[in-house]
């Protein structure tokens, strides 16, 4: 039985559907597939005709697409909160709902690697051991609840420790928002956004200017939060024009940041939330990027981005056992590889995704002014 809350109000309005940031998305998951494809190592041959600058800026920077993962994530979040009262009980139901609609995909991506990984094993002769460490069932836990970093457990599938993150950003973000919420009501503090935001811009920033060392892969979203608030200021600068000016401030500061440590991540994602606003302002958000086949790339984005590494490690591993290596086993295996990534990834938007969402949009938020469909 679904749970179920009515909201208060009476003039939800229906939700704008922004073909631009779709069309990112896609972009992002296109990106994040080519870095996996791990060139180097599996297309030697076809990396050899192709001009290093092309090489570089199509897969070995592949992975930016995660930057523009996260912007898009803190702008829509901020457009899906824009007409909430945050109370404990909200809280609670947009937790629920933000776990249904991001789980199922995800799961069925974890039984995806897991199959993959035993096949594998028994393939190579090696022992069952996702990422190089056994399954045990504290592991499997842990995964479920997006916390096997907390645990000190290896992803079963490389692309997972971004999703952790993102399920941190949306909680933080909302309990920070309801902070500042309560601050207003509580103490009647016309600026108690800018009160609560602003130290946790200046946290945010402190890790990329390096006052907290670099720690590799991050376990919590504090190191990478800073792309998170980039794509909420730029939605609450396309509202406010007074928020505008230290949008560009910020946004110079992480910029010049990014240049002088040569942080091709921080200076993605500035880059992505000024041009989202910029396409904001011109009133383009519904209207550019919205060719089918980008918009479809974006549909099935999450999904893809879930299942994709699995896949093209089984795809390369089956064409080069029964082909020699050659310029063409390598071609064939980049086509069959992206192939069967997207028709996975359809496989997995239509049976566990599409539910998901629209389960997840049963759920309604207390309180709310407006029902969130982000």
């Amino acid at each position: 039985m679904n749970p179920t809350v009515v909201t208060q109000s009476l003039d939800v309005k229906p939700k704008a559907h922004f073909l631009f940031l779709d069309g990112l998305r896609g972009i992002a998951a296109f990106w994040v597939v080519l870095y996996h494809i791990g060139p180097n190592e599996r297309l030697p041959q076809l990396m050899q005709l192709l001009p290093t600058w092309l090489v570089t800026v199509l897969f070995k920077w592949g992975s930016l697409g995660v930057s523009i993962f996260f912007v898009l994530s803190g702008f829509v979040i901020a457009y899906s909160l824009r007409n909430a009262k945050i109370d404990i009980k909200y809280f609670q139901y947009f937790t629920l709902r933000r776990f249904v609609r991001l789980s199922p995909p995800y799961y069925v991506s974890i039984v995806i690697a897991l199959a993959f990984a035993l096949l594998s094993s028994y393939a190579k002769g090696n022992a069952f051991a996702p990422m190089g460490e056994p399954v045990s069932l504290q592991r499997l836990v842990a995964h479920l609840f997006y916390v096997q970093s907390f645990f000190g457990f290896q992803h079963i599938d490389d692309a997972y420790w971004t999703l952790c993150l993102e399920v941190q950003f949306y909680l933080v973000f909302c309990g920070l928002l309801g902070l500042s919420q309560w601050l207003n009501h509580r103490f009647n503090l016309k600026y108690a956004l800018t009160i609560v935001f602003i130290p946790a811009a200046i946290v945010a920033a402190s890790y990329p200017l390096g006052i907290f060392g670099d720690q590799g892969r991050p376990i919590t979203f504090l190191p990478l939060w800073y792309g998170f608030l980039l794509g909420v200021f730029a939605y609450w600068s396309w509202h406010d024009q007074r928020k505008r000016n230290l949008f560009y401030f910020y946004s110079l500061v992480l910029l010049a940041v990014g240049i002088i440590n040569s942080s091709h991540f921080a200076i993605a994602c500035v880059l992505t939330a000024a041009i989202i606003l910029e396409v904001a302002r011109a009133n383009r958000l519904q209207t550019w990027f919205s060719w089918s086949w980008l918009q479809f790339l974006g549909k099935i984005s999450y999904a893809l981005y879930l299942t994709h590494v699995p896949l093209l490690g089984a795809t390369y591993f089956l064409v080069h056992k029964f082909f020699a290596d050659s310029l063409v086993s390598e071609l064939l295996s980049l086509i069959i590889g992206f192939a069967v990534c997207i028709v996975c990834a359809v496989l997995v938007w239509q049976l566990a995704e599409k539910p998901a969402i629209k389960w997840s949009q049963s759920i309604k938020l207390v309180n709310s002014r407006e029902a969130i469909k982000a």
